[in-house]
C-alpha cells in the first residue's frame, strides 16, 4: 500500500475513533445548542449541568450527557455553604466576564442577606458579604429570615440583586468588592404598590432597563390576589441616582394559582419571558403588553425561564412532584419552551435527583470516599446538605453556544 493511501487510511481511521469517543462525551450528540445551565438551589449550592439541546428530539430536548470512563452524568455542584444561610434562587453570570457567577441568598439563620462570587473555572465559592437588612423590613418583621433575595439585574460595574419579601428593596452592588454602592426602596416611588407580597425582576441585555414585576395582594404580604404589576425602569437612573424612573407600565389580572416569579429578556430585548408558576407567558417590552401563555403540567411549578442565544427557546426551571419512600417530595428539573409556538418540548431533565439520588457510591471506585453519586467530587466543606427528600431549585443562567 502507497504512502498516501496508507495516511488516507490512518486518517479515517482516527476521524472514526475520535467520533466513536464523542459520542461517549457528548461532543456529537445531534443537538442546536450546547453549554453549561447553571440553577440555584436550597441546598447551599448552584447545579452545574453541561447540557446538549436538540429541540427537534422527541424526548431527550435538554440531555446531560455521560462521561466516558467515569460513572454519573456531567453534573456537578458549585458548593456556597450550608443551608441555614446559604439557600439561593438568585444566579446570575457576570455580562463582562463568563468565569464569575453572582449568587444572592434567600433565607438567613438571623436577619441578614448575603451576596457572593463564585468561580466558573473551577466550580468554587470564591468570596461573599453579608449585608443588614433594612429597618423597615425589620419593623415589618415577616421576612426578616426568609424570603430575601430572589431575582436580579445587573449593568457593567454592578450586581443588583432584588428583594422577594416585603417592604420591597433593590440594592446595587459593586461587582469588584461587594460593597453595597446604594439601597432602593419600593417606597421611594409612590406609583408601585403598597399591597403585594413578591417582588422579582430582571435586566435587559442592553443595561438600559430594569424590568419589576410584583404581586399583587389583599394587604401588605397579604394574600395574593391574581393582578400582576409589570413596570419597566430607567436601569441607569436607579444606578447612578437611586431613582425608580418608571418608563412603562402595565397590569393584568390573571387565573387563580398565577404567581410571577423570575423573568428575563430575549437576547434582542425586544421581549420578556416570565414564569408563573402554573404558567409560563411572554410580554412585549415595548409597551409590556401580553403577547401569550402557556400553562405547564397541573402540579408542576414554573420558577425561572431563560433564553438561548438566539431567541428562540426558554429553558424554564420546574418544581415537579415525584414519589419517594411512599410521598410527595420536590424535584427540580428543566425544560425547553418553543416560544414560536408557544408550547414546551419533550420531556424535562432532572438536574437535582442526579447528584441526590441516595448519594450512591460507586464501588470499587469510590471506597471509603464521601462522594456525591454523579458530581464525581468529594463534598466541599462549605456545603453540609446531603438529603434526598424535597431538592427544590429556584432560578437559573445560561452559557449556550448555539451550534
Amino acid at each position: 500500500m502507497g504512502s498516501k493511501k496508507m495516511f488516507a487510511l490512518l486518517a479515517v481511521l482516527l476521524v472514526a475513533i475520535l467520533g466513536f469517543m464523542a459520542s461517549f462525551l457528548g461532543g456529537s450528540e445531534s443537538g442546536t445548542y450546547e453549554g453549561r445551565v447553571l440553577v440555584a438551589g436550597h441546598g447551599g449550592h448552584i447545579a452545574d449541568a453541561n447540557v446538549v439541546i436538540n429541540p427537534a428530539a422527541a424526548k431527550d430536548t435538554i440531555k446531560i450527557p455521560s462521561y466516558l470512563i467515569w460513572t454519573g452524568d456531567k453534573l456537578h455542584f458549585i458548593p456556597l455553604g450550608e443551608s441555614g444561610d446559604h439557600a439561593i434562587h438568585d444566579v446570575r453570570i457576570d455580562s463582562q466576564d463568563p468565569n464569575t457567577v453572582f449568587w444572592s441568598t434567600y433565607t438567613a439563620k438571623k436577619p441578614s442577606v448575603i451576596v457572593g462570587k463564585a468561580d466558573l473555572k473551577t466550580d468554587k465559592w470564591r468570596v461573599e458579604k453579608k449585608l443588614d437588612l433594612p429597618k423597615e423590613v425589620i419593623d415589618f418583621g415577616q421576612t426578616t429570615t426568609k424570603t430575601l433575595y430572589c431575582a436580579s439585574g445587573q449593568t457593567e460595574k454592578y450586581f443588583i440583586p432584588i428583594f422577594m419579601g416585603y417592604p420591597g428593596f433593590i440594592d446595587v452592588i459593586d461587582k469588584k468588592t461587594l460593597e453595597l454602592k446604594r439601597r432602593v426602596m419600593l417606597t421611594s416611588n409612590p406609583e408601585l404598590p403598597v399591597n403585594y407580597k413578591y417582588t422579582h425582576g430582571a435586566s435587559s441585555p442592553d443595561h438600559k432597563y430594569l424590568y419589576l414585576v410584583i404581586n399583587g395582594a389583599e394587604g401588605p404580604f397579604g394574600k395574593l390576589t391574581g393582578v400582576e404589576y409589570f413596570f419597566l425602569l430607567d436601569l441607569p437612573a436607579l444606578v447612578e441616582t437611586g431613582e425608580i424612573k418608571i418608563l412603562k407600565k402595565a397590569t393584568l389580572t390573571f387565573p387563580s394559582g398565577t404567581i410571577t416569579f423570575r423573568p428575563s429578556f430575549t437576547p434582542d430585548s425586544k421581549y420578556i419571558l416570565q414564569s408563573g408558576r402554573t404558567r409560563t407567558f411572554v410580554l412585549k417590552t415595548e409597551d409590556l403588553s401580553l403577547v401569550q401563555q402557556s400553562p405547564v403540567p397541573e402540579g408542576v411549578e414554573n420558577h425561572d425561564i431563560v433564553p438561548t442565544p438566539d431567541g428562540r427557546y426558554g429553558i424554564s426551571t420546574l418544581r415537579v412532584p415525584v414519589d419517594y419512600e411512599g410521598t410527595k417530595v420536590e424535584d427540580g428539573q428543566i425544560w425547553l419552551y418553543d416560544i414560536a409556538n408557544n408550547k414546551y418540548l419533550g420531556e424535562p431533565v432532572s438536574t437535582c435527583r442526579h447528584c441526590h439520588l441516595k448519594n450512591q457510591k460507586h464501588i470499587p471506585l469510590t471506597w471509603g470516599l464521601e462522594i456525591v453519586g454523579c458530581t464525581r467530587c468529594h463534598l466541599d466543606s462549605r456545603n453540609t446538605r446531603r438529603v434526598l427528600g424535597d431538592n427544590t431549585l429556584c432560578g437559573a443562567d445560561v452559557i449556550l453556544t448555539k451550534k
